[in-house]
């Protein structure tokens, strides 16, 4: 979850403060028992042809409004940092 400042933020919560950077940002649509694939497809056919090179910086998933943990349905966001 993003926030703005972590003085809120209940103890039992992780905290990372993740730096600015270029990122390129993939959509995970559907069920989330198909996310594997799309991180496949992502790190295994797309990053590899498209030319762009991986960056050494945090990568992570977007979980927001648009995903229904009740039903593992929805979206994702995929971000990868790249150079």
């Amino acid at each position: 979850m993003e926030v703005s400042d972590f003085s809120d933020i209940s103890a039992e919560l992780s905290r990372i403060r993740i730096p600015a950077h270029r990122y390129v940002v993939f959509t995970h649509r559907g069920h989330i028992s198909t996310f594997r694939s799309t991180t496949y497809t992502i790190w295994n056919k797309y990053l590899p042809e498209s030319g762009l090179e991986v960056a050494d910086a945090p990568d992570f998933e977007r979980y927001d409004e648009r995903f229904d943990p009740e039903s593992g349905f929805g979206e994702v966001e995929i971000w990868i940092p790249i150079n």
